[in-house]
């Protein structure tokens, strides 16, 4: 773990967890072979939150209005991810964080890398900048994670000169639904923690846009086992094809397994 240098940037940490990579291999069928297939990242959660592994091909449904896609090929998605984790205003001590952060990378593989961006200006500037960064790597698994929140200057009655105000945390602004079609665009999964009180609903609607999750937790001692979580469930994710033109919106897509389930999706890029 490399700590915050005294400007307030941080440096690069490459993960060293020891696990294996599997690839995937996307398959069209024969009948559309000269068609690029549509591609579409899922996840799929069980009623408890955690990921469901091991699914197959003919447990999945893929369906838009009344129209069911065949499905050319399901299978699991790399586990090698990259991700830029951006901290702002996350109510926890240094100790908090960086034990956190070392559950996160110990859930991924060997090969992953995690890159701390600071924020410097509007928190949606600063999502807009990894979402660039990432591109221009042409990362193949890119991943955003937000750590906090927004904040802003609350007003004050205290007439000191002194004292204008408290900082106190605020939900993202900006134009939300243009963001996650940026980061559906670019294929890139957009997850966030935050500690705050109160209602954090566009970020977790971007989440929801861009086939993540916003987890608000209820004290700063449940970041490890959420940072965990997510790390495992990057892991634990499929890339569903299908030989289709890309369609206009994400499929609904179900999974016959017992119990309840939650399936999120995003589109992967075509290849150029």
């Amino acid at each position: 773990m490399t700590a915050p240098s005294n400007t307030g940037h941080w440096l690069p940490v490459r993960c060293l967890a020891a696990a294996g990579v599997v690839v995937a291999t996307l398959s069209s069928s024969s009948t559309a072979s000269a068609q690029t297939p549509t591609r579409l990242l899922v996840t799929v959660m069980d009623e408890a939150g955690a990921p469901v592994a091991g699914l197959t091909r003919d447990e999945f449904t893929v369906r838009l209005d009344d129209v069911e896609f065949d499905l050319a090929g399901v299978e699991p998605a790399p586990t090698t991810v990259q991700v830029v984790a951006i901290f702002e205003g996350l109510a926890v001590t240094q100790q908090q964080l960086t034990s956190a952060l070392s559950q996160f990378i110990e859930s991924l593989d060997d090969e992953s890398i995690v890159d701390m961006q600071s924020v410097d200006g509007e928190l949606d500037a600063a999502i807009i900048e990894a979402i660039d960064d990432l591109s221009a790597r042409a990362a193949p698994r890119p991943v955003i994670l937000m750590l906090g929140q927004a904040s802003e200057i609350a007003p004050s009655a205290l007439q000191s000169s002194q004292v204008r105000g408290r900082r106190r945390a605020t939900d993202l602004h900006g134009d939300i639904d243009r963001l996650a079609a940026s980061l559906r665009e670019h294929g890139i999964l957009f997850y966030g923690v935050s500690t705050a009180q109160v209602p954090l609903t566009n970020f977790e609607r971007l989440a929801a846009g861009a086939g993540g999750h916003f987890h608000t937790i209820a004290a700063p001692r449940d970041l490890s086992g959420t940072m965990d979580a997510i790390g495992r469930e990057l892991g634990t994710q499929y890339v569903l094809s299908f030989s289709s033109s890309a369609p206009a919106r994400i499929p609904a897509i179900s999974v016959s397994r017992p119990g309840p389930t939650t399936v999120r999706a995003i589109p992967l890029p075509r290849a150029r």
